[in-house]
This record gives C-alpha cells, sequence and structure tokens, in this order.
C-alpha cells in the first residue's frame, strides 16, 4: 500500500494502514513550539485505544499545549520515545503526566545516564529572567522503560524499530523506524536546512549517524526532525556538508601563523574571522533565535577540541 506524507502545521496527513494486528494507525501530528523555545518538534501517532508520543518539549506551557491537542483525540498517551538527553526533548514529561497520569517513558540507557545532569545545566543556564519568559520545570521524570539498538517496542498497538546509535549531536542518540508509515523518528540526529549543534564535539558520530540514515533506510522515507520540517533521508546530504564545511574553516583556522593561543586554541580573533566566513556561508540557515553567531562559535569549539584530539 503506497502511504504520502504532508507536512502541515500541526499534523502530517497520511494514508491510514491497518496493522497485522488489526490496530489502525489513524493520523501522525506534529506540535512545535515557538522560535525562542527552538521550534522544538513533538510527533504522536494515534492507535486505536492511545497515542504513541516521540519527544516531550522543554517548557511546561509548551507540554500543556500539545497535551491539549492529543486529548482532542480522546486518547491516552500510551507511552512516550525521548530520542536523546537535551531538555527541550524531555523537560515538558511533568507537564504531560500532570495531564495524563503515568504512562511508560522509553529511553537508553546512555540517554537515561544524561538526564540528571543535563537537566542540572539547564536550571542553572536559564533562571528567570530568561529567553523563555518562564521557568523551567524542575520536576525531574526519568525514563521508566530503558530500550537498546535492535528492539522492536509496541505503543498503542504501534511497533517502533529501535536503533541506538550512541554519541553524536547529543550524548547519546536514538531513531525509531515506523515501518507502516515508513517514517523515521531521529530526535536532533537530523534537523537539515538549520545550525546543527555539534558543540559537544562527537563529530564522528554526527557524521556516522547521518551515513546509518542514508545507507539503513529507503531513499523514500521521510524523516521526522527534531527541530525542522520533516524531510527525505536525501536532505542528510547537505546537513553532512555542514559538518564538513565546518571542519575545513576551522581546520583552516588554526593552520595559519598566530592563530592559536597559550593553550593551542585559536585565539578570540582567529576565531572570530572563522566564525564571520561560516556565517557568510550559511546566512539562510535558522539559528532558533540564538543569533547564527552564537551558535556557530558553540560548534567551533566543539570541532576545534575534536580536532585537537585528532592532532589535526
Amino acid at each position: 500500500m503506497k502511504k504520502t506524507l504532508l507536512a502541515a502545521a500541526a499534523t502530517i496527513a497520511l494514508t491510514a494502514p491497518t496493522l497485522a494486528d488489526g490496530v489502525q494507525i489513524n493520523q501522525l501530528h506534529r506540535y512545535t513550539s515557538g522560535h525562542t523555545a527552538w521550534n522544538t518538534n513533538s510527533f504522536w501517532i494515534e492507535g486505536d485505544d492511545g497515542v504513541a508520543v516521540i519527544d516531550a518539549q522543554l517548557l511546561a506551557s509548551d507540554a500543556r499545549r500539545l497535551a491539549t491537542q492529543i486529548k482532542a483525540t480522546g486518547k491516552r498517551i500510551a507511552g512516550v520515545i525521548v530520542t536523546h538527553p537535551h531538555s527541550d526533548h524531555f523537560g515538558g514529561l511533568a507537564a504531560l503526566k500532570d495531564e495524563f497520569g503515568d504512562f511508560p517513558i522509553y529511553a537508553t540507557q546512555g540517554t537515561a545516564d544524561h538526564f540528571e545532569g543535563t537537566h542540572k545545566q539547564m536550571l542553572a543556564s536559564y533562571q528567570m529572567p530568561n529567553a523563555f519568559a518562564e521557568p523551567l520545570d524542575e520536576r525531574l521524570v526519568m525514563p521508566t522503560n530503558i530500550v537498546s539498538g535492535g528492539d522492536t517496542i509496541a505503543i498503542a498497538g504501534i511497533s517502533f524499530n529501535i536503533h541506538d546509535l550512541g554519541a553524536g549531536e547529543a550524548a547519546n542518540n536514538l531513531v525509531a523506524y515506523q515501518p507502516d508509515l515508513n517514517v523515521v523518528f531521529a530526535g536532533d540526529t537530523f534537523y537539515p536546512f538549520a545550525h546543527y549543534y555539534i558543540g559537544e564535539g562527537h563529530i564522528d558520530g554526527a557524521l556516522e549517524h547521518l551515513a546509518f540514515l542514508k545507507a539503513t533506510f529507503p531513499a523514500d522515507t521521510y524523516v521526522m526532525a527534531g527541530h525542522t520540517d520533516p524531510n527525505r533521508i536525501a536532505s542528510a546530504d547537505p546537513q553532512i556538508g555542514y559538518i564538513k564545511r565546518f571542519i575545513e574553516v576551522v581546520k583552516e583556522a588554526r593552520a595559519a601563523e598566530g592563530a592559536l593561543d597559550a593553550n593551542g586554541r585559536l585565539t578570540r580573533e582567529a576565531r572570530g574571522a572563522a566564525v564571520t566566513k561560516l556565517m557568510a556561508d550559511y546566512a539562510h540557515y535558522d539559528d532558533f533565535s540564538f543569533g547564527s553567531q552564537t551558535i556557530l562559535t558553540w560548534n567551533s569549539f566543539g570541532v576545534e577540541a575534536w580536532l585537537m584530539a585528532q592532532k589535526d
């Protein structure tokens, strides 16, 4: 049965296949936060008796709006998959539990291990007044169900094939494939045509994850991205190009005479020049309200740390 998909503001229209056990997948939906909360996507699929949710927002206000949209279906949350340990994808779990009560929360061990540290860092970094105009929820909700690569899990009768990819954009990343819709929920492994965060320095992993997506799934597979619109697998290519261009520019900057400080890192002036060059290359890319210079500077530190570990 051929399936089609069309991105929309809140709903992604799909044909409605019936699974082998008779479960009907009615619709795939998307909730996207505002720009100041980084255009963060949450997705959910309706089964007959519940809803499977992928990622849970950062702000309690966004989680409550997400809950309102889910409640309009008349269905419960049957489970939430968290794709990686960045707070913009799990910070809304407490607010969702306020609205729906308990539900299983699925994550890899590598993701669960970083929940607490990331949560504390976010609370320390974004005290009021902050850019979100509301305090972050101080309640930490941990995963209840640990999944591993190669697992197939069922939420509301809907199956997801789990791939644990390890460190990349975050300290751990999974992707979840829903075969009946031929859709990959990739979290922040994939968000092309925007400034892709590589500030944690897991450059090899980021490139390997994108190569994995291209090698593993059919070319017509849609990828549900963490922060941008759904795109085909082929859109991994410009994202790979972005990372490689970053490596090239930072490597060239480090090779220039007088570019390094006493610690072997780029001087402020040399880093600024490299960032300016990259700003010109990617002037049309979304910066999630941080400003391109800020994100590119963060990324330059991550790429530089990786290069230094490679001994350039």
